[in-house]
């Protein structure tokens, strides 16, 4: 049985839920196996269900795929970041926002740190450590990420096909 990637992301607005859902589907389509919590808790309102759910999904995914954007990361992302790292999953980020925000390479360095890699879209491409992808503005990140997931062993175990190929 494989397990899954986890998709930490804000799910609060119309353009949120519908960027975590095209990214899922390309993930799926690309044959991961994606862990969506808007998906798995939909229609669950008690507060406790939904931390449950969230954190069942958590434990059984072979690593997690955070969303970076904003002035400041969503704090459920950031909870789901911190739990995956105490656990020892691995994480992987993902910035499509071009603003700078955060105090190191645009991103709070406790998340930067957490993550196993980061890809950062800027408009300005400093040299960058050996975990870090920039990506231009307005670029297709989805290529890239494919490329990263491809290169940590991890997240082969999402694979739904384990004999498909990237």
């Amino acid at each position: 049985m494989s397990s899954s990637i986890y998709l930490a992301a804000p799910l609060f607005t119309q353009a949120e839920i519908a960027f975590n859902q095209s990214l899922a589907d390309q993930l799926k389509a690309a044959g991961y196996k994606v862990y969506l919590p808007q998906q798995e808790c939909a229609g669950t309102t008690d507060p406790v269900e939904l931390f449950n759910i969230c954190i069942q999904g958590l434990d059984n995914a072979s690593m997690v795929l955070v969303i970076l954007d904003g002035t400041d990361a969503d704090s459920g992302s950031c909870f789901e970041v911190g739990y995956a790292f105490a656990k020892n999953i691995p994480i992987v980020g993902l910035r499509t926002d071009f603003r700078g925000s955060g105090e190191h390479m645009g991103v709070n360095l406790m998340l930067s740190n957490s993550c196993q890699h980061l890809l950062l879209t800027t408009s300005n491409i400093d040299s960058s450590p050996a975990k870090v992808t920039y990506l231009k503005m307005g670029e297709n990140f989805f290529p890239t990420l494919q490329e990263v997931l491809s290169k940590i062993p991890v997240a082969q175990t999402a694979l739904i096909d384990q004999d498909f190929e990237i």
